[in-house]
């Protein structure tokens, strides 16, 4: 009788330690939300930036998702990614409208950078076209020129933001 309590007892523990371990590690695993003003500006020649939202969620593990969109656009574009340390990647798009850099309808986006003290991310943007990305630049003879020349230099600035915009009605 007295072992069957015990067993019992010890069941019952293990239920609630089991329960309570699972409580915290989903609640750890839980996304960190940033939101930013951004600016892309070509290295050379450029006299306006092409500014825009991003409102990503970092999850522990350094995955990364969320939107961006435009200024001139309000369309909400995906963005995946990821976060090391102080290391970012992200890539925005596909997007069936132009990004602004020559990435054109169906390309996308890839940024390189860091994330500095105060929050602010500073690194390069890659314009990638649908066709590069698909590999039909080669197969079809598409002209693409590298991400080195002048003209496709672009430099990624984003400030961290307080105010979270209200989605775009239709």
């Amino acid at each position: 009788m007295l072992g069957s309590q015990v067993r019992r007892f010890c069941s019952c523990v293990a239920l609630v330690s089991t329960a309570w371990a699972m409580m915290s590690l989903s609640a750890s695993a839980q996304p960190t939300d940033y939101h930013y003003n951004t600016a892309m500006t070509q290295v050379y020649g450029s006299q306006y930036p092409i500014t825009g939202r991003l409102d990503v969620q970092v999850f522990p593990d350094g995955t990364l998702r969320g939107y961006y969109h435009t200024s001139f656009y309000k369309l909400y574009i995906p963005v995946t990614g990821g976060r090391d340390a102080d290391y970012i990647w992200l890539d925005i798009g596909p997007s069936s409208v132009d990004l602004g850099l020559g990435a054109g309808p169906q390309g996308r986006l890839h940024v390189v950078a860091t994330v500095s003290g105060d929050g602010s991310i500073r690194g390069q943007v890659y314009p990638e076209s649908a066709a590069v990305l698909s590999g039909l630049s080669a197969q079809y003879g598409f002209g693409s020129s590298p991400p080195e020349s002048a003209g496709n230099q672009y430099l990624f600035t984003a400030l961290p933001s307080t105010t979270v915009d209200p989605t775009p009605s239709p």
